[in-house]
């Protein structure tokens, strides 16, 4: 199948404007995503530098089985992190110690004088840049695919993205398997196009890289092999081309496979151990043995089972997270689908089925899961992102307003990245309190969503520092282990529970300061404790985008 989808009307026809208009993209990646990467900390990130200290220490020491520090397995994340130890703090190889907790690896930064936030802030660079790599890796295959200018709308809209930005610069897993995954569904829908053996060796080499990151990666295997199946029915009559196709998920795995062995020193020491942790992991998952509190279209589902309501999870929460012009985008392009006529409908039209076919498949994927957070849909957003691109592109070509001069394509290019962009830099550094304004924006997301991962704690922490009598011992807070790195103290732990007993409340009024968030007000946890501090006014509250995320109650100490 040799035959390639137009390359879209106004679209760079030299090499060099090419090249000139990837560095362009590539540019607006990096420009929302590097800035005040040592500014906050979300809820998972403490213990993901954690994670990432005790692999250090195990590479450094040869010491492989004690590498398998997360059933996910969180590998790229952790050797990003390993490599900011290596580069702010190369003493901990020395020093660390193995297994060490949160408190006690902040004391020992703290008494060496490095800062977490700095080792932190150099890990997130690390794993900005491997996004970048996987961002530029995925321009030939989009651009085979759909065409050059539905290729620079769909990546422009990535790269501008609020949600995608969010995640992607962060030390985490969620915007890695998103990147991972994109590149290895395009690539490998490349080689079934075109053939080429480089595309399918990249697309296994990301397969690899999304199963080392995890495990919900795993839906690869199905999507890719129904996608061989699909290739093979359309081209039955094609008796060599049959042969050929089923080695191509054959190899396709083995590379996978390869770059997860070599990349995952645990499985130099214990592989079967280390692969049945990771299935007992995910089973567990699935059926939300690890989830809490959710809050949930209005409601609190106390053990994270939503019930009856769950499969409107994903669905809900993708419009919330999506811009408008996301929304405009994929409108265009049912619409440009619904338009063409028999003799239109090649093989652009059909890539895009494809892209669209893995997004949505992969969230009903993740909807058989009990256990429902927004960023678990992560891997879909991209695609359906490509997809927004192709329909303005699509656009573009049928208005004839944007034919000629050639110069109206470009603008328009350039309008829907400046609209874009318009959504997402407001919210800078927190590009998570981005929420739809078609759907009421910020002012109306607590009514649905459970808001806030961690944002507004760094304001609470600079805050805390100049007040007398702000120590460790005598406060406590919401997300403790994000917010000692910030505040660089241990202070107490407030619970994920939706009742205290009588000695924790007790002992937590008789701090000087409690820091709550806004998780707790909306999921009632604790509820005793919200209710001794209803009616007292806070202190300190930090507001972004309109909304309170962060309360500082100064009690006064001893329960006073």
């Amino acid at each position: 199948m040799k035959d390639r989808p137009s390359k879209g009307l106004n679209s760079p026809r030299q090499p060099w404007q090419q090249w000139l208009l990837l560095i362009g993209l590539l540019t607006l990646f990096l420009a929302l995503r590097l800035p005040g990467l040592g500014r906050f900390v979300t809820t998972d990130e403490a213990l993901w530098l954690r994670r990432s200290a005790n692999f250090y220490l195990a590479v450094s020491n040869q010491d492989w089985g004690d590498t398998f520090q997360s059933e996910h397995p969180g590998m790229v994340a952790q050797w990003a992190g390993a490599a900011a130890f290596a580069w702010i703090f190369p003493q901990y190889a020395q020093v660390g110690e193995p297994a060490v907790h949160d408190g006690e690896l902040l004391r020992l930064m703290e008494n060496r004088g490095v800062n977490p936030m700095e080792v932190l802030a150099a890990a997130r660079f690390v794993l900005v840049l491997v996004h970048g790599a996987a961002f530029l890796a995925c321009w030939p295959y989009a651009r085979r695919l759909l065409g050059t200018r539905a290729a620079a709308l769909g990546l422009g809209l990535i790269a501008l993205d609020p949600f995608t930005i969010a995640h992607q610069r962060l030390l985490h897993q969620d915007g890695l398997l998103a990147s991972f995954m994109l590149l290895s569904v395009l690539a490998y829908a490349d080689h079934l196009r075109e053939g080429r053996s480089s595309s399918l060796i990249v697309s296994g080499v990301a397969a690899g890289l999304a199963w080392l990151t995890k495990t919900p990666s795993w839906f690869l295997l199905p999507f890719m092999l129904g996608l061989t199946l699909w290739t093979g029915w359309k081209e039955k009559k094609k008796s060599v081309r049959q042969i050929s196709l089923w080695l191509v998920p054959l190899v396709w795995g083995l590379v996978g496979l390869l770059i997860l062995f070599l990349l995952f020193p645990a499985m130099w020491a214990a592989p079967v151990d280390v692969l049945g942790q990771m299935g007992r992991y995910a089973l567990g998952t699935a059926e939300g043995e690890y989830s809490g509190p959710v809050f949930f279209n209005g409601q609190v589902y106390p053990d994270g089972n939503l019930g009856g309501v769950g499969w409107i999870f994903y669905p809900l929460s993708y419009l919330w997270r999506s811009t408008p012009l996301t929304v405009l985008g994929w409108l265009l392009a049912a619409w440009a689908i619904l338009r063409a006529g028999k003799k239109e409908r090649g093989p652009a039209i059909a890539n895009v089925a494809v892209i669209s076919a893995f997004a949505i498949l992969f969230v009903v994927f993740m909807n058989l899961g009990e256990k429902k957070f927004d960023r678990y849909m992560l891997p879909a957003i991209p695609a359906l992102l490509l997809v927004a691109g192709w329909g303005f592109a699509q656009f573009a070509e049928r208005v004839k307003f944007f034919r000629k001069p050639r110069w109206r394509g470009t603008a328009l290019l350039a309008i829907v990245l400046a609209l874009q962009l318009a959504s997402a830099a407001p919210t800078f550094p927190y590009y998570l309190s981005y929420y739809n304004p078609l759907l009421g924006g910020s002012r109306k997301a607590p009514e649905v969503m459970m808001i806030g991962w961690g944002e507004g704690l760094d304001q609470a922490a600079s805050y805390l520092k100049g007040q007398p009598g702000a120590s460790g011992e005598e406060m406590a807070a919401w997300y403790s282990t994000s917010f000692n790195l910030l505040f660089n103290a241990e202070a107490g732990d407030i619970p994920v529970e939706l009742q205290l007993g009588a000695e924790e409340l007790e002992t937590l009024l008789a701090k000087e300061y409690l820091v709550i968030y806004l998780h707790q007000w909306q999921r009632g946890t604790p509820q005793n404790l919200l209710d001794e501090l209803e009616g007292l006014e806070p202190e300190y509250v930090v507001r972004i985008n309109g909304l309170e995320y962060v309360r500082v109650y100064h009690l006064g100490g001893d329960g006073e």
